[in-house]
């Protein structure tokens, strides 16, 4: 079995593949990246890391007054569907109120009222006097 990885690794390296390395050229390749990380950080400043920090705090920030206006349109448009229902439902009693007004004060209601329930009569036309106008 040995032999078998061997001769395969063998072939790949003849081939020149660039993924198959040799263990030692692994770990020179982890060390360089410590290396290269270990730079990198202590190339940064204190004053970079507070921008950063602050331009992270502002986006977190924005984002969540961006959740929460979402949730105000949300509720302010069910309350303006509520209070649409609530106008036409008012505006039908509105209507409803406005013909009930019509017939309870209709002239010949009026009078009928006022001949059965009040025994009231039309007087007779000599004595009825006409006041104001033109003389």
């Amino acid at each position: 079995m040995n032999n078998l990885v061997a001769t395969a690794l063998a072939a790949m390296q003849a081939r020149a593949l660039p993924f198959v390395r040799s263990p030692s050229a692994l770990f020179e390749g982890i060390a360089a990246r410590k290396k290269l990380t270990i730079e990198f950080i202590s190339g940064i400043s204190i004053r970079d890391v507070l921008v950063t920090g602050g331009l992270l705090l502002l986006l977190l920030m924005s984002a969540i007054g961006v959740v929460y206006s979402s949730h105000m349109v949300r509720q302010l448009f069910a309350e303006h569907a509520q209070l649409l229902e609530q106008k036409d439902h008012l505006q039908l009693e509105w209507a409803q109120l406005l013909l009930e007004q019509s017939a309870w004060s209709a002239p010949t209601r009026i009078e009928n009222v006022a001949r059965e329930e009040l025994q009231m009569v039309l007087p007779p036309a000599e004595q009825v006097e006409l006041i104001g106008g033109d003389r």
